[in-house]
């Protein structure tokens, strides 16, 4: 039976709408400050301060989750971790969240339980309260949309960076890739082989990391969904500027290396083009100042390249210290295979 699999044998249309939405509601964290009307009106009534952040993303099965290879908890966490990582990538805070099931009545209500398990435990760890939200039926497969509300005094974006700036990357580049890979081809075996899974299924979105960004003074900020490069491109053409990536640089996880050997692919091919990490890239003036805060906050940052000017190019250095254009090789809906 694949993990997503209910064994309950109760379905949610045998359960109906308004069933469901009460047992929902007694899953995921419904109360917390700012909540003046939560679940069970016709709207949610909220407090917010200073400006506020709006975001929202789709998870379709099938298209962003494939249930053999992830748990419904798995497929909660996803959802929420999305919409968390772009509040992250504005320095806000999130705190409000809305919850859309598109469900084909046959869904077992286990596995319904499971994904708002995931979510509220995601949920839970960020403070964030979810105040509403929608079900539906629907032939299938399993859709869940969240909206999620957040705050902040300052923001910061991905259109401020400027030539002479550092580039910066959290964390480590491709884990998620590689971790998909490890799922679908159990019988490859490579150090770190769990992290890469886990990077997979239940990413780590950084909201703390981004407000300390803004508070230390960076001076353009992203998130890696789509992949490092392409979400670089992103970052630069916004800016207007150019850009310079030192490949020999990129910061590889455990296993990576020995994974896309045994997959035959360039790991840097899922260092630069394999979304999903939720890391956060970042410019900064020359000096290091950013990075040496964020890093006494026990985040780990890597110098991967600079800003030049927008007539010096976009430029990938290769570990053989060839330079060729950097190019978006990452997640496109409308381009790429599920």
């Amino acid at each position: 039976m694949p993990p997503s699999a209910g064994r309950s044998g109760r379905t949610v249309g045998s359960l109906g709408e308004f069933a469901l939405i009460e047992r929902l509601r007694r899953l995921v964290p419904a109360v917390g400050p700012g909540v003046r009307v939560g679940i069970g009106d016709d709207a949610a009534v909220v407090h917010l301060e200073g400006e506020v952040l709006a975001t929202c993303d789709i998870q379709v099965e099938g298209v962003h989750f494939d249930r053999s290879l992830c748990t419904p908890g798995d497929i909660g966490w996803r959802a929420l971790a999305v919409n968390l990582s772009d509040i992250a990538a504005m320095g806000g805070t999130p705190r409000f969240a809305l919850i859309s099931l598109a469900l084909p009545a046959e869904t077992d209500v286990e596995v319904v339980d499971g994904v708002y398990g995931g979510l509220a435990e995601l949920a839970s760890a960020h403070a964030v309260v979810v105040v509403g939200g929608n079900v539906s039926r629907i032939p299938g497969p399993l859709v869940i949309d969240v909206t999620l509300l957040g705050e902040a005094d300052t923001t910061l974006r991905r259109s401020e960076a400027r030539p002479g700036d550092e580039v910066w990357i959290t964390g480590a580049v491709g884990k998620a890739a590689a971790g998909l890979y490890l799922l679908r081809h159990p019988e490859i075996k490579v150090p770190g082989a769990e992290a890469l899974v886990a990077a997979y299924r239940r990413p780590q979105p950084q909201p703390a990391a981004g407000r300390l960004l803004v508070r230390a003074g960076a001076t353009a900020l992203i998130d890696t969904s789509d992949g490092t490069a392409s979400d670089l491109l992103h970052l630069v053409e916004a800016s207007g500027v150019g850009v310079r990536v030192d490949a020999s640089h990129l910061p590889l996880p455990a296993g990576l290396s020995e994974a896309a050997r045994a997959a035959g692919v360039d790991p840097f091919a899922w260092a630069l083009g394999g979304g999903e990490d939720y890391e956060l890239l970042f410019t900064a003036a020359p000096g290091a100042a950013v990075a040496r805060a964020i890093r006494a906050a026990g985040v780990a940052v890597t110098r991967i390249g600079e800003i030049l000017p927008q007539a010096g190019g976009r430029w990938l250095v290769r570990q053989d210290g060839e330079r060729v254009p950097l190019s978006a090789s990452g997640w496109d809906h409308f381009r790429s295979t599920p």
